[in-house]
């Protein structure tokens, strides 16, 4: 096992006591320590932060990693590069906290939901008085909102999320007769989550308002596999095929 090398001292002007405790486990310290690694002499100075740096860390200073001899970031004399390593501590000391993956097993913050739940109530609110495209527009703000969660948090909490979102915007599109609109949204709620019955109805509806009369018995074809039984489908089916029998009909009596 590597010799250990002993932890390098606070920058000049700070104490030890200043020093933000580590938040690892003195078992993982020790697993570190363990690894074999090349002590690299270094010093550590504060260093303001730049101008273009955060506003509300304006005359405020950071520590930097530099050569023990030189005080440069970048030696070729002592033959080291810390400009990555300050790079990143750099990123890591002023990015917003929700930029950090957390540690394992952590459970999501419940603001995210909370958000996306007030904007659907919102876009409900707005839907139930027929306000159809201030709905559309909350929807899409609280899909937006689903799906920008972090990446380390699971993806199905976003996921259905949106496809509730989606499908309630692909509704506000059809009550305005933006058929295409409430189609390309019915047809992302099937792609994200196929059993979803309503996505089917969405898309059949959508369908029956661009007169695709076929297109949107399949769609209910397809919703009946997962919902055999459920009575808005069985429904919709027979609304469908009155309709096409409709058409039938009337081409019956166009043609000579």
């Amino acid at each position: 096992m590597a010799q250990q090398q002993p932890r390098p001292g606070p920058p000049p002007g700070m104490q030890p006591q200043q020093q933000q405790q580590s938040p690892l486990s003195p078992a993982h310290l020790e697993v570190l320590d363990s690894i074999p690694h090349t002590d690299v002499p270094h010093t550590l100075k504060m260093n303001a932060i730049p101008p273009n740096g955060p506003p509300d860390l304006a005359g405020k200073t950071f520590p930097v990693m530099l050569c023990k001899v030189h005080d440069h970031m970048k030696c070729d004399s002592c033959g080291v590069d810390f400009t990555g390593v300050n790079f990143i501590h750099q990123f890591l000391r002023f990015a917003p906290v929700e930029a950090i993956p957390p540690p394992p097993n952590v459970k999501p913050q419940p603001q995210r939901a909370q958000m996306v739940m007030a904007l659907k109530d919102q876009g409900n609110a707005a839907f139930k008085v027929k306000k159809y495209d201030v709905a559309a527009q909350f929807y899409s703000k609280a899909t937006d909102s689903a799906l920008s969660r972090p990446p380390w948090e699971p993806a199905a909490l976003g996921r259905e999320e949106a496809i509730i979102m989606l499908g309630n915007r692909s509704a506000s599109h059809a009550y305005m007769g933006n058929w295409p609109a409430a189609l390309a949204d019915a047809e992302t709620c099937i792609a994200l989550k196929r059993s979803w019955m309503k996505g089917h109805v969405r898309k059949a509806r959508a369908l029956m308002g661009m007169e695709r009369y076929e297109e949107a018995k399949q769609a209910v074809v397809d919703g009946l596999q997962y919902e055999p039984r459920e009575e808005d489908l069985n429904t919709f089916m027979k609304e469908i095929e009155e309709k096409i029998g409709e058409t039938n009909a009337s081409l019956s009596h166009t043609v000579k």
